[in-house]
């Protein structure tokens, strides 16, 4: 069990330091503050999901890919059957003859 310890600390410093344009040195001011993060601490626990909640999700996963093959197949049944049918019209009209009979009517 852990207790609920909350340790914070701080510390301050001060540096300076001078810029002399003229010598070639330059700096940036500001304030600056480091961070260490190395004294987080990390508290890992291993939680069971129960079986029926394992059965939802796996229902769901199921149900979303057919759901995708199905769009999918839609699709690709629809891009082929524009481009073959295009393809037997192209066809159809390359075999018709080129001259019409006007008085046959």
């Amino acid at each position: 069990s852990l207790l609920g310890f909350c340790t914070v600390v701080l510390h301050i410093f001060e540096h300076r330091l001078l810029i002399n344009h003229a010598a070639g040195s330059h700096g940036v001011s500001g304030i600056f503050m480091k961070y260490d993060i190395s004294s987080l601490m990390v508290t890992v626990t291993e939680e069971h999901m129960p079986f029926w909640q394992f059965l939802v999700r796996l229902c769901g996963i199921i149900g979303g890919i057919f759901s995708t093959t199905g769009i999918l197949h839609g699709f690709g049944r629809f891009v082929a059957e524009v481009i073959f049918c295009r393809f037997r019209l192209a066809l159809f009209f390359n075999h018709l003859p080129l001259t019409s009979d006007s008085s046959a009517h």
